[in-house]
């Protein structure tokens, strides 16, 4: 495995260095993780969660390019590490008379809620990416642009529907459709949401003779993300909530499931080297039945130790403590210490 990896850096790297200009990044993420329930200590473990290695290519003034690949700490990977594909897309601009419309295909962005725009404030994911409404990326096709006088952005995408850890695997006749909006009145106000149907499995399999009957796995998804964000001098807020009703079309008997997050993430900005954040989510997956949800409390600060000409962050250390309880009473919360050292560097390749 270190050996394919190392194998496409550097025919990935050989190939840039032919276009006019390519963009090299590289992000590590190298945490320390302490967990405790009931006093009992259930985990204790410093491994290398995340890194990216990425390329950014640029053909010309209106075509760029992305390509990530993910690779992270696994004990049950053979090596120790496992890779995954992330990002494997292109951006063509100035294709369309409307200004400011882009055309994005390949392995892309998920547009919905937060997913698509969340950078890690907090160690710990993104409520869409905790609570499994959608994966990060997925392969698929999609127009993005702005309203005019920056009131705004939209974007409209078709996607396979089986994210990115998996390729051909989980795929269905059915494609995944998604429209998202932000909008900002104001300085300092922008609000929004993010509508998405997605299906998994077909809706019509072979029996034992060859004939096709209805699916009983199959399963229909309508989900929606409300969102806001408020900022006033050095303190934001972050407000978030999501809403899924799951359904089973094919079974009568089969009542819908419909699960809900609500996220509330304020942060304050002491200085340019030091800001705090905490987070409150409270989580349900299916609202019709009672003691089955939860809610995490997390407190949180990050120390910038450097950043680069841009002033964005390229040394940081990150530190959050949460606290995972149970609606359930007879079940005990879940303490969570997590620091980590996230560093990042670029280089461009003429």
């Amino acid at each position: 495995m270190k050996k394919n990896i190392l194998f496409v850096m550097l025919i990935l790297s050989i190939f840039c260095s032919l276009t006019a200009e390519t963009k090299l990044k590289m992000e590590l993420w190298n945490r320390w993780t302490y967990q405790t329930e009931d006093g009992v200590c259930k985990k204790n473990e410093m491994a290398l969660k995340r890194g990216y290695f990425r390329l950014e290519p640029t053909f010309g003034n209106n075509i760029k390019g992305r390509f990530n690949l993910d690779f992270y700490s696994d004990d049950d990977a053979p090596t120790g590490v496992r890779i995954k594909l992330k990002y494997a897309y292109l951006d063509f601009n100035n294709l369309f008379p409307i200004k400011d419309l882009k055309l994005t295909a390949g392995l892309m962005k998920t547009y919905f809620g937060t997913i698509y725009s969340w950078n890690y404030t907090t160690i710990e994911k993104d409520p869409s990416d905790k609570y499994k409404f959608v994966s990060s990326t997925d392969y698929g096709v999609g127009l993005s642009g702005y309203f005019p006088q920056g009131f705004g952005t939209y974007q409209a995408a078709v996607y396979n529907g089986e994210g990115y850890k998996k390729t051909g695997d989980d795929l269905n006749k059915d494609m995944n459709f998604l429209v998202n909006t932000r909008v900002t009145p104001i300085p300092g106000v922008t609000f929004g949401g993010s509508f998405m149907m997605k299906t998994a499995k077909d809706s019509e399999i072979p029996d034992s003779t060859g004939t096709m009957i209805n699916n009983p796995d199959r399963e229909e998804f309508l989900q929606f993300a409300g969102v806001g964000k408020f900022a006033y001098g050095s303190a934001k807020l972050l407000v978030q909530f999501l809403n899924q009703t799951k359904s089973k079309p094919n079974l009568n008997d089969e009542e819908d499931v419909t699960k809900t997050v609500i996220s509330l993430m304020p942060t304050y900005k002491i200085n340019n080297s030091f800001d705090l954040v905490a987070r409150y989510d409270i989580y349900d997956p299916n609202v019709d039945e009672e003691n089955n949800g939860k809610s995490l409390l997390l407190l949180g600060a990050n120390y910038h130790i450097m950043r680069d000409a841009k002033n964005k962050p390229k040394l940081f250390v990150q530190a959050n403590y949460e606290i995972e309880t149970p609606e359930n009473s007879d079940k005990e919360p879940v303490n969570t210490i997590m620091v980590q050292l996230r560093w990042i560097f670029s280089h461009k390749i003429k």
